[in-house]
């Protein structure tokens, strides 16, 4: 039960259906709102937690298709983005892991709609300086519990070896727009279309090689011993794979 929040979100929801969503990896409470036949979320996070992300959604509005914001607001210790659904179903839904190759497909269509989005005036950075600060952070604080999962992290075993291998072999970045989060549930198809996306606190002017690594590892994740899916996914970027894709698997290890 959602208790102590702020008079406008407590108004809104008043004889709504509530429901915690438990899917994804956040440090924020999700609930999904139904109200009256229309489904809303309600993220909850500590503040600034959710800053990012709902100024993120005000600049995308227009730009890529993203969940509008209803309400933003918060209590001096939490704060509440109200937003709408997004329309169609995740990419991970059972009706398109029944479809692979159309998934795959439409999964790479999603990366080159996203990597479309003019950066010239977006506020937020996601380059690897940004990301090796958050990762040397997270190193030295000892904030990193889950034992490497990449290929790299089980070779070098500690984080302290895989923080120095990335800062090593840095690698020369092309930035574009990144979602930051490209796992198959923050992407919605519908009718064969990629229909929108969601969670974009994580969004930022990154190497394009990022949102393709990240979306390569849920799709192995999914749909796994499909190498062929893989070899597609790239086709259908009209890439040729990249030793950037296990460098920023590699990195992942090193977030929180």
């Amino acid at each position: 039960m959602i208790t102590n929040i702020p008079e406008q979100i407590k108004v809104f929801i008043k004889d709504a259906t509530i429901q915690e969503i438990s899917i994804g990896c956040s440090n924020t409470n999700v609930y999904k709102i139904a109200k009256t036949d229309v489904l809303y979320f309600l993220k909850i996070g500590k503040i600034p937690t959710l800053t990012k992300e709902y100024a993120s959604l005000i600049w995308l509005n227009g730009k890529l298709h993203v969940p509008q914001c209803v309400c933003f607001c918060n209590d001096g210790i939490n704060e509440y983005l109200l937003t709408s659904s997004m329309e169609g179903g995740m990419s991970c839904s059972d009706k398109y892991l029944a479809i692979p190759e159309k998934t795959v497909a439409l999964l790479a269509k999603a990366i080159k709609q996203l990597q479309s989005v003019e950066i010239l005036d977006f506020p937020f950075r996601g380059d690897l300086t940004y990301k090796l600060g958050l990762a040397e952070y997270n190193v030295k604080n000892n904030l990193l519990v889950d034992s490497p999962s990449s290929k790299i992290g089980k070779e070098l075993k500690s984080y302290e070896k895989i923080l120095e291998y990335l800062i090593k072999n840095r690698p020369t970045e092309q930035l574009v727009f990144s979602h930051g989060d490209t796992s198959l549930p923050n992407i919605f198809f519908e009718n064969d279309k990629v229909s929108g996306f969601i969670d974009v606190g994580e969004c930022g002017v990154a190497d394009k090689w990022f949102d393709i690594a990240i979306c390569y590892k849920s799709i192995i994740r999914n749909f796994p011993g499909r190498g062929d899916l893989l070899e597609l996914f790239l086709k259908e970027l009209g890439e040729q794979y990249s030793n950037k894709i296990d460098y920023y698997i590699a990195l992942m290890d090193l977030y929180v």
